[in-house]
C-alpha cells in the first residue's frame, strides 16, 4: 500500500431543476397566493430536506474497504479483490456505484451494489491479468445518491496498491542448452587441456603428453605417435541475454517479440533454477539501461529475474552488439551464453567470437520477426544471418510468432495469514501456500 489517507468524502446536488422549481413555486405564491401552491411549495421543500438528510447519512456513516486476495500474480491468472461496503445507519443505501482508476490492462472492478441499513455487504472480483508488468490497482471512487436522486454522495479513495505481474513460463520442447556433463552439448573452437568425455581429434604427439592419451590406431595408420585431443566443455553456469532493443521488435500487444522473448527467458531461468540438475543463472538485457544480474544459484535468484523481466520495456539505446562487446569481459569462460533476440543484424555475430575462445557456448534462439504484425526485417536477411551462424557452428533455433507456449509449472510461495478460530474468536497465525 503506498497510500492510507482516509476518504474524501464529497456531497452535492445532482441537479438544479429541483431547487429552480421550488424558487419558482416561491415566486408564483408570492404574486398569485393559493393554497396549491402553497402545498407544492412545502412538499417539494419537504422532499429535498429528506434527500439532503439522507445523503449527509450515507456521506458520514457508510464506508468501503478494498482487499487483494493473494500477494502474486503471473500472466494468465486471474487477479481477485474483495470488497467491503459498510453501512452504520439504518436508512438502507438503494445503489452504490464502485468506479475505478486502475491501470491493469483489461481489469474492470466497475459494479453497483445495495445494503440495508445497519448492514454490511461482501463481493468479490475477479480479472484475467492478460500481460506481465507492474501495474497500480486504485484510486477509486464510490458514488451513492439519496432515493430521490436529489443529492450525489462520492468516497474518494485515494490509496493506490502496486502489484507486479510475472510472466509465466513455458515448456520448450526440442530446446536443449550446451552444458556439460549433459546432452546437446556446444563444441568450443579451444581445446581443453583437461580431459573431457569429448574427443575433439588427435594429433602428432608432443614431449610431454601423458601416454595414456595415445590413440594407437591412428598411430599405426599414420606411422607417427598420435594422442587424443578434447572438446572444452562449458561449465553450468548460465547467462541469459535478452535483446530488448526498441530498434528491433515487431509485433504489438502479448504478440509482440519481446514479450516472446521474455516468456522465453523466465522459463529458461524457471527450467535451469528449480528443475533437475539445477545452475547458475544471470540475467543480461540490452536496451536504453542494460541490467545485469551476476548467475547464481540461491532460491532468490529466479524471483530477481522474474521481477527484472516483469518491469523491463523495449526503449531503443544499445543494440546487441554493443551489449554483447561491453559486457563480454565480465561474462567469464566456460560458461553458456543463451542468446534472445529478433535482430536480424549479423554484427552482432562478431562479438562473440572472442567469447567462444573463451570456452563459452553460445546458443542463439532466433524470433522470426517477419512472421509477427506489424513485420520487421526480411527473410532472406534472416536466412543469411542463420547461415553465418552455422558457419560459426553456433547452435540456433528460430521461434515464429504463434508458437504454441505451453505452462511449464505454477510457481508456489507461501505467506503468514491471520485467522480467527470460531467460537472463541482467538486469532491464530496460518501458513498459507499459493500458486502464483
Amino acid at each position: 500500500m503506498e497510500a492510507n489517507d482516509a476518504p474524501v468524502r464529497r456531497m452535492s446536488p445532482s441537479s438544479a431543476l429541483p431547487f429552480l422549481a421550488w424558487a419558482a413555486l416561491l415566486v408564483v405564491q408570492l404574486v398569485s397566493p393559493d393554497k396549491a401552491w402553497s402545498w407544492l411549495l412545502v412538499g417539494l421543500g419537504a422532499l429535498i430536506l429528506i434527500g439532503y438528510g439522507w445523503a449527509r447519512v450515507m456521506r458520514d456513516r457508510v464506508s468501503a474497504e478494498r482487499r487483494t486476495l493473494g500477494a502474486w500474480v503471473v500472466a494468465g491468472d486471474e487477479l481477485r479483490e474483495e470488497f467491503t461496503l459498510t453501512n452504520a445507519s439504518a436508512l438502507p443505501v438503494l445503489w452504490a456505484h464502485v468506479r475505478d482508476r486502475s491501470d491493469v490492462p483489461g481489469y474492470s472492478v466497475a459494479r453497483v451494489e445495495t445494503v440495508g441499513g445497519l448492514a454490511e455487504r461482501t463481493w468479490t472480483m475477479a480479472g484475467l491479468c492478460q500481460r506481465r508488468g507492474v501495474f497500480r490497482l486504485g484510486p477509486w471512487d464510490l458514488e451513492m445518491s439519496d432515493p430521490l436522486g436529489f443529492f450525489r454522495v462520492t468516497h474518494h479513495y485515494p490509496q493506490t496498491t502496486t502489484i507486479m505481474v510475472y510472466p509465466r513460463a513455458a515448456f520448450l520442447p526440442g530446446l536443449e542448452l550446451p552444458r556439460g556433463h549433459a546432452p546437446g552439448r556446444s563444441i568450443s573452437p579451444e581445446r581443453s587441456v583437461e580431459e573431457t568425455i569429448q574427443v575433439g581429434g588427435v594429433r602428432q604427439y608432443i614431449a610431454g603428453d601423458p601416454l595414456r592419451r595415445v590413440h594407437w590406431p591412428a598411430t599405426a595408420h599414420h606411422g607417427a605417435i598420435m594422442v587424443r585431443e578434447f572438446d572444452r566443455e562449458p561449465s553450468g553456469d548460465l547467462w541469459l541475454i535478452v535483446d530488448l532493443d526498441a530498434a528491433v521488435q515487431a509485433g504489438a500487444g502479448a504478440e509482440a517479440t519481446q514479450e516472446y522473448a521474455v516468456i522465453l527467458a523466465a522459463s529458461l531461468a524457471v527450467q535451469h533454477l528449480r528443475q533437475g540438475e539445477r545452475r547458475a543463472v544471470g540475467l543480461l538485457l540490452a536496451g536504453r539501461s542494460p541490467l545485469m544480474l551476476p548467475p547464481s544459484r540461491e532460491p532468490a535468484q529466479l524471483w530477481r529475474i522474474l521481477q527484472a523481466l516483469a518491469e523491463v520495456e523495449p526503449q531503443a539505446g544499445t543494440s546487441l552488439a554493443e551489449l554483447l562487446r561491453q559486457a563480454g569481459p565480465t561474462l567469464g569462460s566456460g560458461r553458456t551464453l543463451a542468446i534472445i533476440t529478433p535482430s536480424q543484424d549479423g554484427a552482432w555475430v562478431a562479438p562473440l567470437l572472442p567469447l567462444m575462445s573463451r570456452g563459452n557456448a553460445p546458443t542463439v534462439i532466433l524470433l522470426d520477426a517477419t512472421t509477427f504484425d506489424p513485420p520487421a526485417g526480411a527473410a532472406e536477411r534472416l536466412d543469411g544471418l542463420r547461415g553465418l551462424l552455422g558457419q560459426q557452428r553456433i547452435p540456433h533455433t528460430v521461434i515464429a510468432k504463434g508458437f504454441p507456449f505451453r505452462p511449464l509449472e505454477r510457481i508456489k510461495r507461501q505467506r503468514i495469514e491471520l485467522r480467527a478460530l470460531s467460537g472463541s474468536g482467538r486469532v491464530i497465525p496460518v501458513r498459507v501456500e499459493e500458486e502464483v
